[in-house]
């Protein structure tokens, strides 16, 4: 039966070349932990499809995603993850052989794309079919870096621009086309991950934590933790746990909430705003608070445990006097008594949400580590 949905490549850039030219041990080692790694970072409401060589094929059904900008913050997340193994194995070896040498040409791209396909349990793997799935494959073969320069990069189709509400945040990207006998031409957002890599290689994060901290609670949810992010980063969900009668994001940046963003927040008539401080997709986020002529911050960590999540509350304060901190710290103790009760809640609404709109948990990706290290094999001996 034919189902719609989200349809991601995540492929090595340089492989073909790595394999051709480097010595064989060093270079399968590499590429073997690299793919275990886009493994690692293929997860819910993704679910993998299987290894293509020097590629994962992922997709997620439609109901997958609460918010469009998660599916990029995903991407994100994983080049993040990608360039910083990568500049770690660079930085750890004393090897001058040509594979060692060469992991610094290595990169990561994206093609992403939302449409129907069936599929088809084979082994550990889910076969998917349908000519959405042959296009979101011909795209690997593109003239994105000669027209753009772009080395890394991720391409939207203008069909999950479309379906995922990304349109503010592609507003950001270039423009690109190409046209394929058997599909026609087929119209792209490409996004930069060397300008990603720039910008938040190497962020310096803020949090409740670091700031004189005055207390934090822990709840445990059986949720992964990329489902909790949608939850607790959803204005819809956030408002639960400040007992707002509603909330919404201002000020967005190129048509995303992040650092310097504010969720405002409706109580009958007043607004509240509370401006984020630190935004790091999937680990955890920060808003402030003016109380007292204090700025108190509120970072709310995502933190796995097991199959679920245990989400982490903090208080702390940025600048402030012992006296004010004591008087503080008071009303923080009946601030942390109101939180328990709104998590209580938060729980219950997730609870009901995934029984009502049937949110999609994946289920964990077990592809075992022979069949990785047999699909690099494979590669190599096939001389691709």
């Amino acid at each position: 039966m034919a189902q719609t949905g989200l349809l991601l490549i995540t492929d090595i850039t340089g492989y073909s070349k790595y394999v051709h030219q480097t010595e064989l041990e060093h270079a399968q080692s590499s590429l073997t932990d690299l793919l275990h790694l886009l493994i690692d970072y293929t997860r819910s409401p993704l679910v993998l499809s299987k290894l293509e060589g020097d590629a994962v094929f992922a997709y997620a059904p439609s109901e997958g995603f609460l918010l469009g900008q998660t599916l990029v913050e995903m991407v994100e997340s994983t080049y993040l993850a990608f360039r910083k193994a990568l500049e770690l194995m660079i930085r750890n070896t004393t090897c001058t052989c040509a594979a060692c040498r060469s992991l610094k040409d290595l990169d990561l791209k994206f093609f992403v794309h939302y449409g129907s396909f069936t599929i088809q349990k084979l082994n550990e793997y889910r076969e998917l079919l349908g000519n959405d799935v042959n296009m979101v494959h011909r795209l690997a073969k593109n003239h994105i870096r000669e027209q753009t320069g772009f080395g890394a990069y991720a391409a939207y189709t203008r069909a999950v621009i479309e379906k995922m509400g990304l349109s503010g945040i592609a507003g950001s990207m270039i423009s690109h086309r190409e046209t394929f006998a058997d599909v026609g031409e087929v119209q792209l957002c490409v996004q930069n991950m060397h300008d990603v890599w720039e910008r938040r290689g190497n962020e310096v994060r803020i949090t409740a934590e670091k700031n004189h901290l005055m207390g934090k609670l822990e709840f445990n949810f059986p949720y992964p933790p990329e489902v909790m992010w949608q939850y607790i980063t959803a204005p819809e969900f956030r408002s639960v746990i400040n007992g707002s009668d509603a909330q919404e994001f201002k000020d967005l940046s190129a048509g995303r909430a992040g650092i310097g963003s504010l969720y405002v927040c409706a109580h009958g008539k007043m607004q509240v705003l509370q401006p984020i401080m630190d935004w790091e997709p999937f680990e955890g986020y920060t808003t402030c608070d003016l109380i007292m002529g204090a700025r108190l911050l509120h970072t709310i960590q995502v933190i796995p445990a097991g199959d679920g999540t245990n989400l982490r509350y903090s208080v702390g304060v940025l600048e402030i006097s012992p006296v004010k901190f004591m008087a503080l710290r008071l009303m923080v103790r009946g601030l942390f008594i109101y939180k328990k009760s709104m998590f209580a809640k938060l729980r219950q609404r997730i609870d009901q949400d995934v029984i009502e709109r049937g949110a999609f948990i994946a289920t964990e990706n077990r592809i075992s580590a022979q069949t990785v290290t047999d699909t690099v094999a494979n590669h190599f001996s096939a001389g691709e």
